[in-house]
């Protein structure tokens, strides 16, 4: 499929606009590096009143070069043509090796940080920690020995052989928590989970909101070596596959509905309650008194969105005025709350004009949907019940309301995201990666995530209710995205049928969702780039709009990147589809899990799998049939530290984008 031609002007004059199409035309011709030129383009322009937006327009093509799209200057326009998945004769295998090698720009950029390799050094270094002289690499197994134990293991009877894997590879669940250290090593865990994740071919960066970081270990083998490493985190906010596998948008709930799925009359009351149950973690003494939210209007509902609008522009007002007060250097703004949410004042919070345009917006939806559930004909009922609800003016709104409300309080508690999932060297050989995203969903994974947030104030809820709000830190479903959008996958076919595996009583499965996401994302976007896009952004708004503020907004990195390609005159969504699309993946922990998220299964779920017997799942379904391939017991036996070490090597930077062959 041929990929799609997007052209953009951005809001440079016309006459300089007319000279970086010259530019790159003429470094094309010359067979010189343009991205390299493009990041340096701006040191001869500098003093000039557009030199900002010319910079940041550079260093936007830039990045896209890195990533493989092709620019092509017209007179005062640039057509930009993404990769795309396949071009041409390209195979799925030779689409994921360009993709992989798009990916590793940016972390081949971060490994040559001074900051990262200052890590990296220390970390690898041999000095006595805690009594023992080590270093991380130790935790590297050597695959040598690793690969003539399992050769032992080969020509023996099926059982016999996996008696024999259950002393070569026990695998062990190692929650990161602060502080704590290696007592192989003396090394802190985080140091050590920062070191793996740094070999992933994707760049390391940091992310807001709840982390679980774990060690995958094999505690049968010299120093405990890492199997692999993941990472339990705070789900994506807005994503359609996921949301549409859970029925928690309108169209698949009430096809559910229609089909008989869940019992009509329990739903609509599930839903009304819901409702009501948000409603109730709202402040309002400052909006309305209780007999009108006990009894809405349509005259309460108008003067709620009357003050939501009224906050949103005293809001946009104080940001102006803050910019101009710190003359263009106004720093993101940061929740009192947030920095110290044990001792805050969650009712001067809720005070704040970003908090009482969100409470009255919120409730203001909230009580148009109370109205239409109680104009429900209490005596109807199934079919004739849903049929009449939606006949309603506002009856498929109010669905979409609750649906949104089970939404929130799913994702604030229930719901996590395996944001980093994989096996190191030599254990990715031995489909490690997927050992690693099963014991994602054990027992241990979900009781460890239970007790770092089950007492855990929420700051969003919080400063909404104008009191400390708590939820239960209790694990449905966890969800992934594969790094590439063809191609094989660890999450394929990764299921565990109850009843086929000693002592698994529930069965354990990573669905997929759909074929691919959207492909939206800043992943193609480097530091330096999102920072001139905010400052463009600042300059031409006259205020800091989005400060990575709880509240504010999702995404804040997306957001500033899309903000500031708009100011730019660049239409964000031509940047911003990467074209790279990801297979989206999801796991429920208990079969009533989809049930439990819309508020109608209250029934206890059986407990997770432990890790031992995840374990030897994996050792019968997976790595018993791996060791008997040649080719696998080579890559492990070619795998050790020092292959890591050399990984990890700040790799000279050519300015060019080569094309695997």
């Amino acid at each position: 499929m041929a990929s799609e031609v997007r052209k953009v002007t951005p809001y440079l004059p016309p006459a300089i606009m007319s000279k970086l199409c010259a530019y790159i035309r003429t470094k094309q011709e010359q067979g010189e590096s343009l991205r390299a030129s493009l990041r340096s383009l701006d040191v001869t322009w500098r003093n000039e009143p557009w030199s900002l937006q010319l910079r940041a327009t550079a260093l936007v093509l830039a990045d896209l070069l890195d990533q493989g799209w092709s620019i092509s200057a017209l007179t005062r326009s640039i057509e930009l043509v993404p990769p795309g998945l396949k071009t041409g004769t390209e195979t799925a295998e030779d689409a994921k090796l360009r993709l992989r090698h798009a990916l590793q720009v940016g972390r081949k950029r971060q490994l040559q940080d001074p900051s990262v390799q200052k890590f990296l050094d220390r970390v690898m270094a041999k000095r006595w920690r805690g009594g023992v002289k080590s270093s991380v690499l130790d935790l590297v197994d050597d695959g040598a020995e690793l690969a003539a134990l399992l050769r032992t293991t080969r020509d023996k009877p099926f059982e016999a052989t996996l008696k024999d894997l259950r002393k070569i590879v026990r695998p062990s669940l190692e929650v990161v928590e602060e502080g704590a250290r290696c007592a192989t090593t003396g090394l802190r865990l985080m140091d050590i989970w920062r070191f793996f994740r740094h070999t992933w071919s994707l760049e390391y960066r940091s992310i807001p909101g709840r982390q679980l970081p774990i060690l995958i270990r094999n505690d049968a083998r010299p120093n405990r070596p890492v199997i692999g490493i993941a990472q339990l985190a705070s789900p994506i906010l807005r994503t359609k596959p996921r949301d549409n596998w859970l029925q928690w948008t309108p169209e698949p709930f009430i096809d559910a509905l229609q089909r008989g799925v869940w019992p009509i009359d329990d739903t609509l009351a599930a839903l009304a309650d819901r409702v009501g149950q948000s409603a109730s973690e709202i402040r309002f003494d400052d909006l309305a008194d209780i007999d009108e939210i006990a009894n809405p209007t349509e005259n309460l509902i108008f003067r709620l969105e009357q003050k939501a609008a009224g906050a949103a522009a005293k809001r946009e007002n104080q940001l102006k005025a803050a910019y101009a007060a710190s003359k263009g250097q106004v720093q993101s703004q940061k929740d009192a709350a947030h920095q110290g949410w044990s001792e805050a004042d969650w009712h001067k919070a809720s005070g704040e004009v970003l908090y009482v345009r969100k409470r009255a917006e919120t409730l203001a939806k909230l009580m148009k949907a109370k109205i239409t559930f109680e104009s429900l004909d209490r005596k109807l009922r199934g079919d004739d019940l849903l049929d009449h609800f939606l006949a309603e003016r506002q009856g498929a709104q109010a669905i979409s309301v609750a649906l949104q409300e089970f939404r929130k309080a799913g994702l604030a508690s229930q719901i996590a995201d395996l944001s980093v999932c994989g096996a190191v060297a030599p254990y990715n050989a031995l489909l490690g990666g997927k050992l690693v995203a099963l014991l994602a969903a054990s027992r241990e994974a979900h009781e460890a995530w239970r007790s770092k947030y089950q007492d855990q104030v929420s700051i969003i809820s919080s400063q909404m209710a104008g009191r400390p709000i708590s939820r239960p830190a209790d694990l449905k479903v966890l969800t992934t995205t594969s790094l590439y959008g063809r191609g094989s996958s660890q999450y394929n076919r990764l299921r565990l049928q109850a009843g086929t595996f000693r002592g698994l009583k529930d069965g354990l499965e990573w669905e997929k969702l759909e074929e691919t996401t959207a492909g939206y994302g800043t992943v193609h976007m480097g530091a330096e780039t999102v920072q001139r896009l905010r400052q463009f952004s600042e300059d031409s708004y006259g205020a800091r709009r989005i400060n990575n503020r709880f509240g504010e907004g999702t995404s804040p990195r997306l957001r500033q990147v899309r903000e500031g390609l708009d100011a730019l005159g660049i239409e964000s969504d031509d940047v911003l589809n990467h074209a790279t699309p990801r297979l989206f993946y999801a796991c429920a922990l208990n079969e009533q899990a989809k049930d439990q998220l819309i508020g109608l299964s209250s029934r206890k779920p059986a407990k997770q799998a432990s890790v031992d017997l995840i374990a030897d799942a994996w050792r019968r379904r997976w790595l018993a049939s791996r060791i008997q391939s040649d080719d696998v017991l080579m890559q492990v036996e070619s795998r050790n530290a020092q292959n890591v070490r050399s990984d990890l090597l700040p790799a000279e930077d050519d300015g060019q984008f080569i094309m695997p062959l």
